[in-house]
C-alpha cells in the first residue's frame, strides 16, 4: 500500500498546460512505483480534465494529485462555476467527449463549487 500523498502545481491558461498536467501526473504516479496501466488512465483522465478547464475555465488551472492507500485522486481547479456536462456528440466529433471519458474510466468523480464562485472537478482511480 502506498502512504498518504498530496501533490500540488499551478497551470497556465493556455493548451500547452494540458501537457504539463500530463507530465506532472506521470511524474508523480511513477516515483509511487504505480502500475504502468494505472498511470496511463490518470493521464489521459486529466489531461481531459485538465483541457475542459483551460477551455471552459477562464483561469489558469490548479492540479492536485493525491495518492492516499490503493486510490489515486486528481482535482483540477479552475475560476469558472459552470460544471462539466455530458455532450451527446457524433462519431466525427474532435471535442466533445471528455466527460464521456472521465465516467468510463474513473472509479469515481464529482464536482464541488467553492463559495468564491470557482470549482474543482476531480477523480479517482484504483490502483
Amino acid at each position: 500500500m502506498l502512504n498518504l500523498i498530496e501533490v500540488r502545481t499551478v497551470l497556465g491558461p493556455h493548451p500547452t498546460s494540458v501537457g504539463a498536467a500530463r507530465r506532472f501526473v506521470r511524474d508523480v504516479l511513477m516515483s509511487r512505483q504505480v502500475s504502468m496501466n494505472i498511470v496511463d488512465t490518470v493521464e489521459l483522465l486529466t489531461s481531459e480534465v485538465v483541457t475542459n478547464a483551460i477551455i471552459h475555465g477562464g483561469s489558469g488551472p490548479q492540479l492536485a494529485v493525491e495518492i492516499d492507500g490503493d486510490v489515486i485522486r486528481v482535482a483540477v481547479r479552475d475560476a469558472s462555476p459552470e460544471v462539466p456536462v455530458r455532450r451527446l456528440g457524433r462519431v466525427d466529433d474532435v471535442s466533445g467527449r471528455g466527460v464521456v471519458i472521465v465516467e468510463e474510466l474513473a472509479s469515481a468523480w464529482g464536482v464541488e463549487r467553492e463559495r468564491n464562485g470557482a470549482k474543482r472537478v476531480w477523480f479517482e482511480v484504483a490502483c
